[in-house]
């Protein structure tokens, strides 16, 4: 996975071993178990605390409920410092999601289709803590979020690093209707965004295998 260009370095404090497969404990076991999260500390060439920046960073912003968690898959070895002070090389999570897309707000994906994306983060190998950039949260199933989406090189999407998720406040039900939806602070604040959007040099203007004219 190559993460948008924003990001110019990562490194997670405090760490555990992590190999290869596929985990499916979702955020909300992790919390009932009192699995422990911890921050993965970003740096970033934009301003990620300001959307015009964020969505400008992004191939794609869109609006999308989240159906199904696939799993995690764990690449890009990532320096962990450990409790006496060593450094380990872990793999690095990254959690498979189906994503039901209900609106486009920068550029076209396949409307009310599931697509697959990969958010940055998530469970280690071992079950034994979560980790989550700063100021970000992992989606979760039945959600809905404006996704700010990056295209990878073989045409699948990734979301990654802060705020490149945002939920929102109404239930799914009340936003499969486009007038409801429109209307809501958060797709209004992300519209107003892209019009008004900080271009990143960093990102080539890549279309998605997913994107509407490729179907």
């Amino acid at each position: 996975m190559h993460d948008f260009g924003g990001i110019l370095g990562i490194g997670i404090l405090i760490g555990a071993a992590a190999l290869m497969h596929q985990n499916k404990q979702t955020y909300e076991e992790a919390i009932g178990k009192e699995i422990p999260i911890y921050a993965i500390h970003a740096d970033y060439n934009i301003d990620v605390e300001n959307p015009e920046a964020v969505v400008g960073s992004g191939n794609y912003v869109f609006v999308g409920e989240v159906t199904e968690l696939t799993g995690t898959t764990y690449e890009d070895d990532v320096p962990v410092e450990r409790g006496d002070g060593t450094t380990e090389y872990v793999g690095d999570a990254y959690t498979q999601y189906k994503v039901s897309v209900l609106s486009n707000i920068k550029n076209e994906l396949v409307l009310n289709k599931e697509i697959p994306i990969a958010k940055h983060g998530g469970i280690r190998e071992d079950g034994s803590a979560y980790d989550i950039f700063e100021n970000d949260q992992l989606p979760e199933v039945g959600k809905v979020y404006v996704f700010i989406a990056y295209t990878q090189e073989d045409g699948s999407l990734l979301v990654s690093g802060a705020n490149s998720n945002i939920l929102f406040d109404e239930s799914a039900e009340n936003l499969t209707n486009k007038e409801n939806l429109e209307s809501t602070e958060e797709y209004q604040k992300y519209s107003d965004a892209v019009d008004h959007q900080i271009d990143d040099s960093y990102i080539d203007d890549v279309k998605s295998e997913y994107d509407l004219s490729n179907q």
